[in-house]
């Protein structure tokens, strides 16, 4: 899929996201960037100083079932709840770092009854409730009993800035199915994540890289 194909839409110009696409536009990317003899320029990445010098959020989101990895910015702000996009093309809601909405993935999360960051940081237990459409576009809802155990402190690295964080996980349980997700918490900021999308999306992985 090539959905998340850039991370910025003015074709250069300076923008650090447009040449820190990575592997994320890598087949699209090769094919405008071919040379005389047909060999693909490198695309070198952008570093964490050009994106600081950029001004903006940034979150980088990784989707492995897709082959994916794109840095995203913010399309959208609703009081704790902030819409990141790539392009335009895909669009992931997140309420104070917690999934709760996908667009533009194909098998995509519609919205989620998710728990705050407080419970997640207070070890508590909870109903979460995922809403999908089916191929007929009915609606379906799945209902889990989740529980949150602190791990523990720990480091973790963000293009090469390294953090203090809490790392969280939060197990989710149905007669038929388990889900898993895995939050670093700094502070009141969830710094990195792996979060359940959908059975076609699996998880996408998270990382604040710029606040």
């Amino acid at each position: 899929m090539a959905l998340l194909g850039a991370c910025g839409n003015d074709g250069g110009g300076g923008n650090p996201l447009v040449a820190a696409v990575g592997q994320m536009a890598k087949s699209a990317v090769s094919q405008e960037r071919k040379g005389a003899a047909g060999a693909a320029r490198p695309i070198k990445p952008a570093g964490r100083e050009e994106l600081e010098a950029y001004g903006k959020p940034v979150l980088r989101v990784k989707a492995q079932a897709l082959g994916q990895d794109a840095l995203l910015t913010i399309a959208d702000t609703k009081a704790d709840v902030v819409t990141w996009t790539a392009q335009g093309q895909a669009n992931f809601s997140l309420r104070n770092g917690v999934l709760i909405q996908t667009r533009g993935l194909g098998a995509d999360l519609m919205s989620a009854d998710a728990p705050a960051l407080a419970q997640l940081k207070g070890a508590a237990s909870y109903q979460r409730i995922y809403y999908f459409l089916g191929p007929d576009d009915a609606g379906t809802r799945r209902t889990y009993d989740c529980a949150a155990v602190v791990v523990g402190a720990e480091r973790v690295e963000i293009l090469g800035k390294s953090h203090g964080v809490t790392h969280v996980t939060e197990t989710c349980t149905r007669p038929n199915g388990k889900v898993t997700n895995d939050y670093w918490i700094e502070g009141n900021t969830v710094r990195k994540s792996r979060q359940w999308a959908s059975n076609g999306v699996g998880y996408l992985e998270f990382e604040k890289v710029i606040d």
